[in-house]
């Protein structure tokens, strides 16, 4: 008897300690790395800036919460060994709600169907604990038991998992936005520009951001159109992005650039007009003027305007090579097609300048065999975009046939 009894314990200590190590590293990891930078928003907005979410901190935080409660209801419920991961079914529901936040919910705080989805689950669940209790049988030897009680407790725990898992329906690009926020607040710019760098999703708001970080580590010119553009100017500049869920605000931007934003300005081009107009502007400003003109393809101008922010006279050695790379690919498309393949900048009958970057002036050559060589137009975009897709030769011929599919057709956030 005392032997049977034993084993009993050994069995039921097994499957505590094991389901607890479970729940502990789904719920830590789920909350540091899924959930983490949503639920900075989140108390960032709802304490109105007061308050910051420590990714860490806050994922052990909660999971030591959650234990607490999954331990007074193993307490109060005394479910049979075999179904003690239904212990942790109000840890997982409460899981559950907290995590089930998207930017509609952080726009206007509602629990939305949990009103009633939570009671009645709660309902069901008291409703199951009583009738297994009440139809348990523990009448097993320690060998059967622990194979016969283990493997519904994981099941159980697993698909509990899955549940969680699924509830959450924030859309991938927007937890980069989080992240890339937070690290740029963070002030770590490179780490900010690489979230999400191998996806083709972006959004108006993230391209703001990326934009941001490049500018900060001295790269917008020659790194732009390594990231998806599907926005033109409104995607380096938004003037309205002034929602106050956003911690890091066009407003900041315009600080960094030189000055405020002012309520009469209605876009980033009057904004860069009124800007450099005052005298305000910085050399960071000037690239994102530039850029802005490449992004809505107004070459004629950025031709123009070029000389004003970049020294290009002959007195400086080589002065149109060192300029960044998305400027020197604009020049080839300004001028003569055919001179241009050669590395030389002709408008009209002036040689402008001429490029001594071979591998440069190589590789424009062959986008444009490339782009010449395919017939079908649907291969041509996929083919070209492939080998030159981050160039801006790719953005200026195909940047119309390729607005990613979270694009709006207003082209808002």
């Amino acid at each position: 008897m005392k032997r049977y009894r034993h084993s009993r314990q050994k069995t039921a200590g097994l499957i505590r300690y094991s389901c607890g190590i479970l729940f502990v590293l789904f719920s830590f990891c789920y909350l540091f790395f899924l959930q983490g930078e949503i639920l900075a928003e989140a108390q960032f907005v709802y304490s109105k800036g007061v308050t910051t979410y420590n990714l860490l901190v806050g994922a052990i935080v909660i999971t030591i919460v959650l234990m607490v409660v999954q331990w007074v209801v193993a307490m109060l419920s005394r479910l049979p060994s075999r179904w003690h991961a239904l212990s942790y079914f109000p840890s997982m529901l409460l899981l559950a709600i907290l995590t089930d936040i998207d930017k509609k919910v952080i726009e206007c705080f509602t629990f939305g169907n949990w009103v009633w989805i939570a009671p009645a689950c709660m309902l069901v669940y008291l409703v199951a604990v009583a009738v297994i209790k009440k139809l348990s049988d523990d009448s097993l030897t320690y060998n059967e038991a622990l194979k016969y009680q283990m493997y519904p407790n994981y099941i159980l725990l697993f698909a509990m998992m899955l549940g969680v898992g699924s509830v959450s329906e924030s859309p991938d690009v927007y937890h980069y936005e989080l992240k890339t926020e937070r690290l740029i607040l963070n002030r770590d710019y490179k780490a900010a520009a690489e979230v999400g760098q191998k996806s083709l999703r972006t959004t108006a708001r993230l391209t703001q951001l990326r934009m941001y970080a490049l500018s900060r580590q001295g790269l917008l010119a020659e790194r732009i159109f390594e990231y998806p553009q599907h926005y033109a100017s409104f995607g380096l500049l938004n003037i309205a992005d002034t929602m106050f869920y956003n911690r890091l605000s066009s407003q900041d931007i315009c600080a960094y650039l030189g000055a405020y934003c002012g309520k009469n300005v209605k876009s980033s081009q009057q904004y860069y007009q009124l800007l450099f107009a005052d005298s305000l502007a910085n050399s960071q400003a000037a690239d994102y003027y530039l850029c802005s003109l490449l992004l809505d393809k107004k070459l004629t101008e950025f031709h123009k305007q070029l000389p004003r922010y970049y020294n290009l006279s002959d007195s400086v050695p080589g002065a149109y090579d060192k300029l960044p790379k998305a400027y020197r690919e604009a020049l080839l498309l300004i001028g003569n097609p055919d001179f241009a393949q050669q590395g030389k900048l002709v408008v009209g009958t002036d040689t402008i300048a001429v490029f001594q970057d071979s591998a440069f002036v190589a590789r424009f050559k062959q986008y444009n065999e490339k782009k010449i060589g395919i017939f079908n137009e649907v291969e041509r975009l996929n083919k070209t975009h492939r080998e030159f897709g981050k160039t801006y030769w790719w953005y200026y011929d195909y940047s119309h046939l390729a607005a990613g599919e979270l694009a709006p057709q207003n082209g808002g956030l």
